[in-house]
């Protein structure tokens, strides 16, 4: 059976959530923008592509795609310069790539980040940067941000996938993974995401890749 895995970025393998709100916020402030709402779920996708147009549209009616790579632009520069003080992989996750590479795993990245940002905090952390990255830079949902990612990898690792498994931190991971027919590993120390996902019956959720024999179980488990 031919496995693909498809990891979203932050707060799944870089402990950066706060950091991209953070800036996020910071420059919608500079552009003039009320800032970042505390509660994210009240956008249509949690996407930074999506998430900017909302907020831009709302106030001004001169929205250019080129309004947004701008924006791209000054949340990368913003986040890099916090980078300053360091940022930190969320516990094992280099090593658990690594594990699946040596297993013979493909893998890939899926996330709702600017490709900018998300290429800086991979590389900043010395993940892996040869793996196909799928973003909000190209999309608006994160349903074909991870279509985008599987398409990407059958091209990278020549073969057809006839299983995909998503790690993600949020519930908009979950269910993208739902809407899409995928499975689900959470990755989260939330009591209140753990709560909500024991209710939806997802039955894998650690809280970093510290055990990787039991999270590589869990992979395993979705296989016939």
């Amino acid at each position: 059976m031919s496995v693909l895995v498809v990891f979203d970025i932050d707060g799944t393998l870089t402990d950066t959530v706060s950091l991209h709100r953070k800036a996020f916020h910071e420059v919608l402030v500079s552009f003039g923008l009320p800032g970042l709402s505390p509660e994210v779920k009240e956008y249509k996708h949690h996407t930074d592509s999506n998430i900017f147009k909302e907020i831009y549209t709302s106030f001004r009616a001169d929205w250019t795609e080129e309004i947004s790579k701008k924006f791209e632009k000054e949340l990368a520069l913003n986040i890099k310069d916090k980078f300053q003080n360091g940022i930190s992989e969320i516990s094992g996750a280099k090593f658990f790539l690594e594990r699946l590479r040596s297993e013979g795993i493909p893998f890939a990245y899926a996330t709702g980040s600017f490709y900018e940002p998300a290429f800086l905090k991979l590389k900043d952390c010395g993940l892996p940067l040869d793996v196909p990255l799928a973003t909000a830079s190209s999309f608006y949902e994160r349903e074909s941000i991870v279509q985008s990612a599987i398409e990407e990898s059958s091209k990278k690792y020549s073969k057809q996938f006839s299983k995909t498994i998503c790690f993600g931190d949020g519930i908009w991971d979950s269910k993208t993974a739902k809407n899409l027919g995928l499975e689900f590993i959470g990755i989260t120390e939330d009591p209140n995401l753990l709560s909500e996902w024991k209710d939806q019956n997802i039955l894998h959720v650690f809280r970093d890749y510290s055990d990787e024999f039991l999270i590589l179980s869990a992979v395993s488990s979705f296989y016939p």
